[in-house]
């Protein structure tokens, strides 16, 4: 990763397409710095999500993996209400300027995935993957040069090219040491999901000289906490400080023990030592949010090569009370990383100053899930007061609006 990661323009991801893909027969759907899925249980929320982590995942690690890991394509493909021979996920994307660049990238990355029939059972069972398309643009808008190589780079894996083996790589991958492509491939690669385990919040970790990375199923708190500087602490405390009242500071156990953990120091009015509380004290609701809140501000993040934060229900275990402060941790972290999340409550919206420009709602319908920005309708009855956000959320009266797909004829560009 070049030093320009820590100039990423945001967002980074602003546009996902997705057919196919588990529960999704179909959507086009813009991101912005903060943008939030909101919708039922069983909406396909996080799917849309998974989607994302499938691109990284078979970036790193390869298709056929990021299959399997998925428990094969009978989990992959949709099934309703007919069964899909294929899935593509595209992405539209900005990057910055790269190296002796004077002008930032923005671009295109698009894979089609079909399975072949491969022997095996167990993990490897029904993951062979056919790359079917994979298709990759990189220009600099508006750029003017004498030759479109100047400002326009491009590769194209067309259907019915390559074996039709388990595709170990995708060429994007292939091309990580090639410059524009390399500076994608590391920006995909490095997005962070964060899905935290209860009890990896709560574990002491080792404290070695390379501790401090946050792990996203939230392993190593304790090191990431002692790795914030001061200003990232003090927010952290701050907002922790709101959604747990009488804490008036977070930060890690002895950074010169063997092993590290998370820690907060609690006083009630009228004392004048705080309290101080391990991880395995606190709460269900008051780790989670400590963990949620080292992944927005950790440094990775907030110095930009961390280019996408993605987090599922960021209010689990916490009071609707606290929503407030954790639309304002949220919104504060956009401004440095891009902030993707998908939530069931709407509590995060119940406020004057939220913004419903962010909001994706998310629905199923007939068992396909469907996407798109806040109905007109909605909107207007939110800004009269005569119903808020929540309300037309829980009578399932908040509704998509949604763009009809590319009639099946249209092919991506590059394509014949």
């Amino acid at each position: 990763m070049s030093p320009a990661a820590s100039h990423r323009p945001m967002p980074f991801i602003t546009r996902v397409r997705v057919d196919n893909y588990k529960s999704i027969a179909h959507c086009d759907v813009t991101l912005g710095r903060f943008t939030v899925l909101l919708g039922l249980n069983a909406a396909g929320k996080s799917n849309f999500l998974d989607a994302l982590r499938f691109v990284r995942d078979a970036l790193v690690n390869g298709p056929a993996e990021a299959v399997a890991a998925r428990g094969g394509w009978d989990e992959v493909l949709r099934r309703v209400p007919e069964p899909a021979a294929s899935c593509t996920i595209g992405l539209e994307f900005h990057l910055p300027a790269i190296a002796h660049d004077t002008e930032p990238w923005a671009g295109r990355y698009e894979i089609t995935l079909a399975p072949t029939a491969v022997s095996g059972a167990g993990r490897d069972a029904e993951s062979g993957v056919r790359v079917r398309h994979e298709y990759c643009e990189m220009r600099h808008p508006g750029a003017k040069g004498a030759t479109d190589n100047e400002y326009f780079e491009s590769f194209l894996v067309p259907y019915g090219t390559g074996s039709k083996r388990r595709q170990k790589l995708l060429g994007l991958s292939q091309r990580a040491d090639t410059e524009p492509f390399g500076e994608l491939h590391d920006a995909l690669t490095e997005m962070f999901f964060y899905s935290p385990d209860l009890a990896n919040l709560r574990k002491a970790s080792p404290n070695t000289p390379t501790a401090g990375a946050l792990g996203e199923d939230g392993r190593d708190l304790g090191p990431a906490l002692a790795t914030l500087g001061d200003q990232e602490r003090d927010r952290v405390s701050q907002y922790l400080g709101v959604i747990v009242p009488g804490v008036v500071e977070v930060g890690p156990t002895d950074p010169s023990a063997d092993y590290i953990a998370a820690r907060i120091n609690f006083a009630t009015e009228g004392e004048t030592e705080p309290h101080v509380f391990r991880a395995e004290s606190m709460s269900e609701g008051t780790i989670r949010a400590i963990g949620l809140l080292t992944a927005l501000f950790q440094p990775d993040a907030r110095e930009g090569w961390i280019p996408l934060i993605a987090v599922e229900e960021p209010e689990l275990a916490l009071h609707p009370l606290a929503a407030g402060a954790l639309y304002d941790a949220l919104t504060e972290a956009s401004e440095h990383v891009q902030v993707f999340a998908t939530t069931q409550s709407a509590e995060l919206f119940d406020r004057k100053e939220a913004d419903l420009s962010a909001i994706r709602v998310v629905a199923a319908e007939h068992g396909v899930t469907v996407i798109g920005e806040v109905d007109p309708v909605s909107r207007s009855i939110v800004a009269d007061g005569l119903a808020t956000t929540a309300e037309l959320l829980r009578s399932d009266q908040l509704r998509p609006v949604v763009e009809p797909p590319a009639r099946p004829d249209e092919q991506p560009e590059g394509e014949e």
